[in-house]
């Protein structure tokens, strides 16, 4: 294929901004996603506006990009224990702010759990904290990104049919956009092992999210089994989804401008491998 694929991965950026772009070269990534805090911890990093305009020139120099955030992990936007609630809209805010400062465009978040209340709770309590927080986007120049989850227990996102939900209690809609991730969507009961099922996969995120909110994919193979429930990622071409499903989706024209971003297990030299193999699988000749 001659255009440029958009593949990268979630990457370290423990030596810095610019060796992280610079990192992304030597892997073969064209794009890439980051923590922009600690993924463990409250406690916010703060970046300069020279912190940033060193990354964009790093970027501008290699031609890598979109970088795409990812937020903390401790994050539950829908969660019911009101001071929970708060500092993880006060986090979330000042992610955005980072990637602000850092001039990300997209910053990928898990939609929380509703532990101890109702799916419906959930949800309107998301979508408030999402109304609340779209302003703060807006001024940041940022797109908020929710992304798809395996469903398991009470966490939000692994049914399609939740979005819509969500999307008619949200006025404001300009800032909002999904991350399908092909592990939880496959654990979740999605299937997309072959020509038929992905394209039922695919037909049924359009009518319950629309093609034209995806903006980001998650690249995972899956150890666990469809419609199980279990989050455990694996290799490309290594786990319960096999190659078939990555090759259609590589192969897809529809998401040629997508950003796909590996969260493989493996390490970074790992990441290079299976940088390699979704190259390729890009490249074949269908038979």
């Amino acid at each position: 294929m001659s255009e440029r694929l958009m593949i990268g991965a979630h990457l370290s950026t423990s030596q810095g901004l610019p060796a992280m772009v610079r990192n992304a070269v030597a892997l073969g990534a064209s794009c890439a996603q980051i923590f922009t805090s600690s993924p463990q911890q409250w406690r916010g990093k703060q970046y300069t506006a020279a912190e940033g305009a060193a990354l964009q020139a790093a970027l501008a120099e290699t031609g890598v990009g979109p970088i795409i955030s990812h937020d903390s992990y401790l994050i539950n936007l829908a969660s019911t224990d009101p001071v929970m609630l708060e500092k993880s809209r006060d986090a979330f805010r000042e992610e955005l702010l980072r990637c602000g400062v850092l001039g990300l465009p997209m910053a990928v978040m898990h939609l929380g759990a509703y532990k101890g209340g109702t799916l419906e709770e959930g949800l309107a309590r998301l979508a408030e904290s999402l109304n609340l927080l779209i302003p703060v986007a807006d001024a940041a120049g940022v797109q908020i990104v929710l992304e798809t989850t395996a469903g398991q227990g009470t966490y939000l996102g692994g049914d399609f049919a939740q979005f819509p939900q969500i999307f008619s209690m949200i006025p404001a809609q300009q800032r909002l956009g999904v991350c399908l991730d092909t592990c939880h969507v496959f654990v979740a009961g999605y299937d997309l092992r072959d020509a038929e099922h992905y394209a039922q996969l695919w037909a049924a995120f359009d009518e319950h999210i629309g093609l034209e909110r995806l903006k980001v994919i998650h690249v995972n193979d899956t150890e666990r089994a469809l419609g199980s429930h279990g989050d455990r990622h694996a290799n490309i071409g290594q786990g319960q989804l096999g190659l078939e499903a990555f090759r259609l989706l590589m192969q897809d024209a529809r998401l040629a401008g997508v950003p796909k971003i590996l969260e493989t297990p493996g390490g970074e030299a790992q990441h290079g491998e299976n940088l390699r193999m979704l190259r390729a699988l890009a490249a074949e000749v269908a038979q």
